[in-house]
């Protein structure tokens, strides 16, 4: 498969200090921020309508009305232009589902299950920390360390209660034992020497960002802490590397049953089969079989 060339006309309407994004395709907000790929978002409002979250270090208020996404205040020019990057609002996302659910029945059913699932652009820093911090843990605990660290460290996010997450150079100057008191457990001597390596100029993650997948994984997994599935997230989620495959538990679980009738499979085979069947866009099919395990045939997983 190719990448998906089709691109949307975003238009932006003002009212109340709120900013109304159309113009964009097959998304749904509560199931993109919810699914387990960025670990900042709390659901919010009367009903749990809203999705907040803090981005690049501004407070978001999102809510979405069917074709319309609504930025609610705090909300200016840069805080909207953050939301549509972040989302991805102007790739068509209905072009690639498309060509996703074309390639065989099972991924039809995946794609069903979860339409509107969009792979985000978090930053590449907080990222990495995070699926550092992801191994052998819960969503839920991955988010609390998350805040831990931004409220030790990161600075007061306008218009909330909220912290920035830690620059490199903010978190490097903590211990393992300051990191260790944030919950972050067996996770926090990479934390440390990662920050310490970033600020230091050691590891440019910009330059990682304009490598080659390959290279980039390599240089990724010279970090303690960062395997093989934390590398391919950290290329997906925040770098754009969408052949990128990340492999857990789940997802190697859903790939033996659905494709290999049940039989053991290596994550090496597993790798080499993605990048055969989906090419470049590997990341997008992870995303959808991921949400197809949870969600629809959980049962069938859950004992391997």
């Amino acid at each position: 498969m190719g990448d998906c060339v089709d691109h949307c006309e975003l238009a932006f309407s003002w009212k109340n200090d709120a900013c109304v994004i159309t113009g964009f395709d097959s998304f749904d907000l509560h199931m993109t921020c919810q699914c387990g790929q960025a670990f900042r978002w709390v659901r919010a409002g009367d009903s749990g309508q809203l999705e907040e979250g803090v981005v690049r270090g501004r407070f978001l208020r999102l809510e979405q009305r069917g074709a319309e996404l609504v930025v609610h205040p705090p909300a200016d020019d840069e805080t909207v232009a953050i939301v549509a990057d972040y989302f991805r609002l102007r790739q068509s996302h209905a072009a690639l589902e498309v060509g996703i659910a074309g390639i065989d029945p099972i991924m039809a059913r995946a794609v069903d299950s979860a339409r509107g699932l969009r792979l985000v652009a978090q930053e590449p820093w907080e990222c990495l920390v995070s699926y550092i911090v992801s191994a052998n843990n819960s969503v839920a605990q991955i988010s609390r360390v998350v805040e831990n660290l931004s409220r030790t460290w990161g600075r007061p996010v306008d218009g909330s209660l909220r912290y920035s997450f830690p620059a490199p150079n903010d978190l490097g100057c903590a211990s393992e034992a300051d990191v260790l008191a944030c919950k972050a457990g067996f996770r926090s001597r990479s934390i440390c020497e990662a920050a310490g390596k970033i600020a230091g100029g050691e590891l440019d993650l910009d330059a990682v960002v304009a490598m080659e997948y390959h290279a980039a994984k390599q240089e990724l997994m010279r970090l303690r802490g960062v395997g093989e599935k934390v590398a391919d997230c950290v290329l997906l989620f925040s770098m754009g590397k969408f052949e990128a495959f990340p492999i857990d538990v789940w997802i190697e679980r859903a790939v033996r049953c659905l494709y290999f009738g049940g039989e053991q499979v290596s994550h090496r085979e597993i790798r080499q089969w993605a990048a055969a069947s989906f090419g470049r866009l590997a990341g997008y099919a992870q995303e959808y079989l991921f949400a197809y395990a949870r969600l629809s045939i959980p049962g069938k997983l859950r004992n391997g």
